[in-house]
């Protein structure tokens, strides 16, 4: 099988359901034995398998009654909405983890549904804080954030590990590690299944990059990136206290809050889960004196020191993506659509890793991040915005169409001009910007980077991107 090739994992994905724990199909007989069926705790026993949330949440959304029209967007919800002998006879419709996965399939996908329910309870007591109307929406939207992960974990474990090495060997991101190994993001591959599976919109919009400037998707996405963290960076890395400190920023309260409120959690999961028959995270909490919270800061990012694999660019890509650009018409795609494939364009062809185009807001002076790629797993960099305060440098770009490579050779000349704000964002000192105009009027600014400072942006690599760049422009002049 092609492992590049998208469709087939969509095509894997609806053959074969997601497995459940062989405990909870357990737990769903003794309940349905009683005489009056007791939904508050099925539905416990239920959202602590995330196989059994995709399924419930999948047939829920594609049946055809009338009265299921609306989107069910958790398992409550659903519940209410079928009726007693369809429950009762759940547990015996479910294949079992153990029963149709050999072991490192097992190993890997209960590593995976243990780290869903991570992120679901974290970025669920978040949405409580926050006041959420509906935070069992959000609950149920953070565990189908890691559908993709789950469906290479069945089909191929072995993937996994290879995406895990380039982590933490070549400390390559990690959506990028996804990209060398799959040609794609698991992002991208739940997003394409989520789609296809009718989930409810809120899945799908935690798993875009732009959607992070709404509230509830962003707190998904937070969440989904502090259970990522500990699994692989522990509790005590630079990189999770950054992470805690943006969390404690984003809800107003301090960061020791946030850091206690996940500690809490995280033993309170590792006395609820014990069928995930994998190391809790708490574990890992009593290692404190190993690291302590005052010394992270001022540790260096061995991350950058070490990373190993920097992206090029793929010629027969970027040609192809050239020709396909170049043909579009009206008829074909709308502004966003076509951005989208120049985006696309600029990461596959040119090897570009993070890649962002920006609307311009004239009235508020700020250049706003409005489709994004290569940062899926970076909810503060999705957050991306310029705010343009007359003397930095893309203040400059935006008075006329023009562009500016930041690299060794022009950082001298050019780095004085970067805000303080905006260095502290993109966490690396070279990257690349043109500017963009319709009708002698800014429109926007395309903004690319290789995510760390090692692998500085050369010129060819900007040659390409500006050219996609003034292809960009002259169709959209057609399509605005």
């Amino acid at each position: 099988m092609d492992n590049k090739n998208i469709k087939k994992w969509l095509e894997l994905a609806a053959k074969q359901p997601v497995p459940v724990l062989k405990y909870t199909i357990k737990e769903l007989r003794s309940l349905c034995l009683r005489e009056e069926i007791p939904l508050k705790e099925i539905t416990h026993v239920v959202e602590r398998d995330p196989g059994l949330v995709v399924h419930i949440l999948r047939s829920s959304n594609n049946r055809k009654q009338g009265r299921l029209s609306t989107e069910i967007t958790h398992v409550n919800q659903a519940f209410r909405l079928m009726g007693t002998d369809q429950l009762t006879k759940l547990p015996d419709a479910l294949p079992a983890v153990g029963d149709v996965l050999d072991e490192k399939a097992k190993t890997r996908l209960l590593t995976t549904f243990n780290r869903a329910y991570h992120a679901a309870r974290f970025a669920t007591d978040w949405a409580f804080i926050r006041r959420d109307m509906t935070p069992d929406e959000v609950f149920a939207a953070a565990q189908l954030h890691f559908l993709g992960e789950m469906i290479l974990a069945i089909h191929a474990p072995e993937l996994l590990d290879k995406i895990e090495k380039l982590r933490i060997d070549d400390h390559l991101a990690s959506e990028e590690a996804q990209y060398l190994v799959l040609g794609f993001t698991l992002n991208e591959l739940t997003l394409k299944i989520a789609e296809k599976f009718k989930f409810p919109e809120l899945v799908k919009e935690g798993l875009s990059a732009e959607n992070a400037k709404f509230p509830r998707a962003y707190g998904i996405m937070l969440g989904v990136q502090l259970a990522r963290n500990i699994t692989y960076e522990g509790w005590y890395s630079k990189h999770t206290f950054e992470l805690q400190e943006q969390i404690a920023d984003w809800m107003d309260i301090s960061v020791d809050e946030v850091i206690a409120r996940s500690h809490t959690i995280a033993a309170e999961v590792a006395r609820e889960i014990p069928q995930y028959d994998t190391p809790p995270v708490a574990r890992l909490l009593p290692l404190i004196h190993e690291v302590a919270p005052e010394q992270i800061n001022k540790q260096g990012d061995e991350t950058e020191e070490n990373a190993a694999i920097c992206l090029i660019p793929q010629l027969l890509l970027l040609r192809e993506a050239v020709q396909q650009i170049t043909n579009f018409s009206p008829k074909d795609v709308s502004s966003d659509e076509f951005i989208q494939h120049v985006v696309a364009a600029m990461h596959d062809g040119v090897g570009l890793n993070r890649v962002v185009f920006c609307l311009y807001n004239e009235e508020e002076k700020v250049l706003q991040g409005h489709i994004l790629k290569g940062a899926e797993n970076d909810p503060v960099f999705n957050r991306f915005q310029i705010k343009l305060d007359n003397s930095d440098i893309f203040s400059h770009l935006i008075l006329k169409p023009q562009a500016v490579l930041m690299n060794e050779s022009t950082r001298a000349k050019f780095w004085p001009l970067v805000t303080s704000d905006f260095q502290k964002l993109i966490g690396t000192n070279s990257f690349i910007a043109m500017s963009i105009f319709i009708n002698n009027k800014p429109f926007g600014l395309f903004y690319a980077d290789r995510h760390t400072s090692i692998c500085q942006i050369e010129e060819r690599s900007y040659s390409y991107f500006k050219t996609l760049c003034t292809h960009a422009t002259k169709v959209l002049e057609q399509l605005l």
